[in-house]
């Protein structure tokens, strides 16, 4: 799955700690006024010693992005976040930090766009609406601050995106956020159809107030969107942008041809995933699940020898499953989780305006 002689980009979680109660995030208790679910949330995080030991100046050279996402959590929540985009940064790997904008001073956000601007890292915030209506699904936060600490960075010089999930109470605002975003100066503004509606058209949850609310999906699809908004001049450039065609015979190419239906996209993309407790997994849709659980055992290995506090990465990288255990199971017609989203392509859809 993982190859040593491709650059990686990994995908990590630095923390499951958040300032936000999204209700359809699986930190949230939705229907306990968006609070944070105990029983899956342990305020856990990644340190910078961790990624001194596992990402030293050597294995950096192997790395060419590191995504920081938010699953479970907000990036800028972990403790040590400034510190280790500095370590990574230093060591030349590009970085895209994901989150809802919300925390931090301003001062913090201007050394963090000197960080990042250092080697064409990149944010990707977070923001849903307008003020008001960013916090009916981003709730906690405040969108006169998130705009403050958006500014303040993107005055550095370093480059953002804006990404804008989809639904009924904000779809009105799309062109006018859309402005917004290129008036402040951030690269592109990026729409998101959620799939977490499943086959229900309503999501009911309650506000930190008490409210009873409900989520509702948009009338039209990020692709209606783009139809309508984006000029002739504008598609020709996209299309211009579109990534060149992977070298026939390449071990990037042999993986976007897939196995049985499957184009695994962390193998497309060498892209392991790591979580804020240091787990190391094949990406964040089969992480801690039984059939990950499945694969380990038929390696000979149990959970807790895929963590990076207990073991060297590059040697979790090398063992199986990574190693051919995952490929043979697609063979066979195995892996549910892997057929659903990479073989049916059960995800969210993004698309620039």
């Amino acid at each position: 799955m993982f190859d040593s002689a491709r650059p990686y980009s990994f995908h990590i979680e630095l923390t499951d700690k958040c300032n936000s109660g999204c209700p359809m995030c699986g930190r949230t208790d939705a229907m306990n006024r968006c609070r944070a679910n105990e029983a899956k949330v342990r305020k856990i995080e990644l340190t910078l010693a961790d990624f001194e030991a596992q990402f030293t100046p050597a294995f950096c050279r192997q790395v060419e992005e590191v995504q920081f996402g938010g699953g479970l959590g907000d990036a800028l929540a972990a403790s040590e976040c400034l510190e280790i985009c500095d370590y990574l940064t230093a060591q030349s790997v590009r970085l895209v930090v994901s989150t809802n904008g919300g925390l931090r001073s301003l001062d913090w956000w201007r050394r963090f766009g000197a960080v990042m601007g250092r080697n064409g890292s990149h944010l990707e915030l977070h923001v849903d609406g307008l003020r008001d209506t960013n916090a009916l699904y981003r709730v906690n936060t405040d969108f006169d601050k998130i705009m403050a600490n958006a500014a303040a960075y993107l005055a550095t010089g370093a480059v953002a995106d804006w990404y804008y999930i989809l639904f009924r109470h904000n779809e009105h605002q799309v062109e006018e956020a859309r402005d917004l975003a290129r008036d402040i100066g951030f690269r592109h503004f990026v729409l998101i159809d959620t799939i977490r509606f499943g086959a229900s058209r309503r999501f009911d949850y309650v506000l930190p107030d008490g409210t009873p609310a409900a989520l509702e999906p948009a009338r039209l699809s990020a692709a209606d969107y783009r139809a309508r908004f984006r000029t002739a001049s504008e598609a020709e450039e996209a299309a211009a942008a579109a990534p060149p065609a992977l070298p026939a015979g390449s071990k990037a190419a042999q993986a976007a041809a897939g196995i049985n239906g499957i184009r695994c996209k962390a193998q497309m993309l060498n892209r392991p995933y790591i979580t804020a407790d240091g787990n190391v997994s094949a990406c964040c849709w089969i992480d801690h699940s039984e059939e990950e659980r499945g694969l380990q055992a038929a390696a000979g290995r149990q959970f807790a020898d895929y963590n990076i506090r207990s073991r060297p990465l590059e040697d979790i990288l090398r063992d199986e499953p990574f190693a051919g255990l995952f490929q043979r199971g697609w063979q066979q017609g195995e892996g549910a989780i892997c057929r659903r989203k990479c073989g049916e392509g059960v995800r969210n859809k993004r698309l620039r305006l």
